[in-house]
């Protein structure tokens, strides 16, 4: 249940807090006072489009916030979704609108757009007037003919999805082998040649080409590197017949060092402290002139060995430019062909066992579609004569309501049925598609009928309902009044009207009023009580809120309401 919304700098709105009660919360207000001004911030908060262009003129940013009373499906979720602000359970959805775009919290954790999708499913459903329309979509009748199915229908409609699904894609692989013979052969030879071609490279390390250009380079400069290597060595060793290695060596003069230092520690033992790091030196270098000779014999000169690495080198490189840009991209083309080699091969063979696939695939959607439809004409069969017990109660009482199911030539995903609302206002008069006939008031009633049925098994706690009576007088009226107030006993309802009928009914009821100065435009609500509340529905009624008759009449609409409740 939604217990308040807190609206600030959001288009004409400036700040304005409103606590909404279980039951019926009416909102009335002058045309243009600002009424759907609350709705878009409650759509809004809830993921509904918005953009800066609803940030109040002056501000920087909107911010809405909107705490509710969850319900245990809604807890489940938050639990689920790890999302639960404290053990209360209370559920606080908030939306700041910059200029740049916007951010939506769930108990003060940033969410996605999906997310709030599926909260909002579970914490309100909204219909309004110009919504009545989508009566006459035959995909929407079919939606909501499927949601009251019970969970052995539902199954049936995800087999039917699935297998569909399945079918088109064996299609879809089926269209791809059946190409002309000639194509067929072109594409065959092209994908054998480039398979060839790179079988032919044998590659199996993807990192070859990266290793062999190291190698290569260190060949090319095998003789620098063992010159630059042997003077090194001969320096440290005393070796060699270069003028730097005549003479004492490195290491002989380190280890005469050592030795003079060891002899004079005997006499001052804190020499120790410059014995030890000679110690290791004399180590390390030892290490390195063994370490150089190894290099120096591990050299390879031969120019056969840099020819081949060469040759493979430009073999590889040509292979990445045609399947690259890396080796591993052209071992995947390889591997790839291999696959696309073998279908077009036995494209014949193959193109066969997909249409045994599609056929037994096709079968099986004709029979599970057709069980789904049987299961719809029962469904149809029920809520049509709900439908029509409601409608006698929203004063159509001789109007006769059928759901025709007619058979497509194809199934589809949704199975093979589609559906169409028929409706005959009148006795003596054959029953006709809503698109045709229904006026925007029927439509109205009509979609109060089906939205009364679907809320006595429906969990979303809130309904909203957007001057749905728009259109309406007399005993419409008055059927419309009692069958929103029998649905809040339920549901949460917040109804937007003008007829004062209907706001007598409230168990709450909301003013929104727009207020001008020479500068600036504002949007406030207040609850109205009391004498309030009767001016209200005067001025509603008779356009003056302080007369004896406009307060008389107000006076009775309430008193009716209240025996309406009882």
């Amino acid at each position: 249940m939604l217990e308040s919304l807190e609206i600030k700098d959001f288009a004409l709105i400036e700040q304005i807090k409103i606590d909404w009660k279980n039951g019926l919360n009416i909102l009335t207000g002058e045309t243009g006072a600002g009424k759907s001004i609350v709705m878009d911030a409650l759509s809004a908060v809830l993921g509904g489009k918005v953009g800066p262009q609803f940030i109040r003129i002056g501000a920087e940013r909107s911010k809405i916030e909107a705490t509710f009373q969850p319900t245990p499906r809604v807890e489940a979720w938050l639990k689920r979704e790890e999302l639960v602000d404290d053990e209360s359970m209370t559920l606080v959805v908030s939306r700041e609108i910059t200029k740049t775009g916007s951010k939506v919290r769930i108990n003060g954790t940033i969410v996605n757009h999906s997310h709030l999708q599926e909260l909002r499913a579970l914490l309100i459903t909204v219909h309004a007037q110009h919504e009545a329309r989508t009566l006459m979509s035959p995909q929407s009748q079919l939606e909501m003919l499927d949601s009251l199915g019970t969970d052995a229908h539902r199954k049936m409609i995800d087999e039917v999805r699935t297998v569909y699904a399945q079918r088109k894609e064996l299609l879809a692989e089926l269209s791809e082998l059946e190409i002309s013979e000639q194509e067929r052969t072109r594409r065959l030879d092209f994908a054998t040649f480039q398979f060839e071609e790179l079988s032919e490279a044998h590659l199996t390390d993807a990192e070859e080409d990266e290793r062999l250009s190291h190698d290569h380079n260190k060949l090319a400069h095998a003789r620098v590197l063992e010159e630059s290597v042997s003077t090194a060595r001969g320096l440290l060793n005393g070796e060699g017949d270069s003028e730097e290695a005549n003479g004492k060596s490195t290491i002989d003069s380190l280890q005469e060092a050592l030795a003079c230092l060891e002899k004079a520690e005997r006499y001052d033992s804190t020499l120790q402290a410059l014995t030890e790091p000679l110690k290791t030196s004399l180590f390390h270098l030892e290490e390195a002139i063994a370490e150089l000779r190894r290099y120096r014999d591990s050299l390879d000169i031969d120019p056969e060995t840099l020819n081949q690495i060469e040759t493979r080198l430009s073999v590889l490189t040509g292979i990445k430019k045609k399947y690259g840009p890396t080796l591993q991209a052209a071992i995947e083309t390889r591997d790839s062909l291999t696959v696309e080699i073998d279908n077009l091969t036995r494209s014949s063979e193959k193109i066969e066992e997909i249409k045994g696939e599609a056929d037994a695939l096709y079968q099986r959607l004709i029979k599970q579609s057709e069980s789904l439809s049987a299961s719809r004409k029962k469904l149809a069969a029920d809520l049509a004569s709900k439908v029509e017990k409601e409608l006698k109660d929203l004063g159509m009482e001789r109007a006769s309501f059928q759901i025709a199911v007619e058979k497509l030539t194809e199934p589809s995903g949704s199975g093979i049925d589609r559906l169409e609302f028929l409706i005959a206002p009148n006795p003596g008069q054959p029953p006709q598609s809503l698109a045709k006939i229904a006026s925007g008031g029927e439509l109205s009633r009509i979609m109060l009928a089906v939205k009364s049925i679907f809320a006595r098994g429906d969990y979303v706690p809130t309904v909203i309902f957007d001057e749905i009576d728009t259109g309406m007088s007399g005993k419409a009226l008055q059927a419309v009044r009692d069958k929103l107030s029998v649905l809040s006993r339920s549901h949460q309802i917040l109804c937007i009207t003008h007829q004062p009928i209907i706001a007598a009914v409230a168990d709450n009821h909301i003013e929104v009023a727009k207020r001008q100065t020479a500068k600036d435009t504002s949007v406030s609500v207040r609850a109205l009580t009391g004498d309030e509340r009767l001016k209200q529905l005067a001025q509603m009624a008779s356009g003056e809120g302080d007369t004896k008759a406009a307060l008389d009449f107000a006076r009775a609409l309430v008193q009716q309401a209240e025996q309406i409740r009882q």
